[in-house]
């Protein structure tokens, strides 16, 4: 499976994942100049910036890791953007859902609030 297809599918998995969990889906894979954010969603109070990492193999690095410096500014700068459209101040934060495909067999993880403005 080729990596476009692949994060197609693990954004479909933790879609799935996070509306079992009462997350209300906005947006999948809203694009700006600043970049993209995989999904946004509302939790209770909180508006929330997904990303999401998948991988086909036992030792992927933590998605944490595979979010560096870069990424985490281009999220912030979506997150600002997004805001601002809004008509009212709002709680948000950044969550990773990592999924990891493993013959046949989905491994699910979520970190909420995993990183910071």
């Amino acid at each position: 499976m080729n990596t476009r297809k692949q994060g197609a599918n693990g954004e479909k998995i933790a879609k799935k994942f996070l509306e079992k969990r009462d997350y209300r889906i906005l947006e999948e894979n809203f694009w700006t100049r600043y970049g993209e954010v995989d999904l946004i969603a509302q939790e209770g109070d909180y508006l929330v910036f997904v990303e999401v990492k998948s991988a086909t193999t036992r030792s992927f690095a933590s998605p944490l890791e595979k979010i560096d410096y870069k990424k985490r500014q281009h999220l912030i700068r979506v997150a600002r953007y997004y805001l601002s459209l809004q008509q009212r101040e709002v709680d948000f934060r950044f969550d990773v859902v990592a999924i990891l495909s493993y013959q046949q067999e989905d491994k699910i993880k979520l970190i909420k609030n995993a990183f910071l403005c």
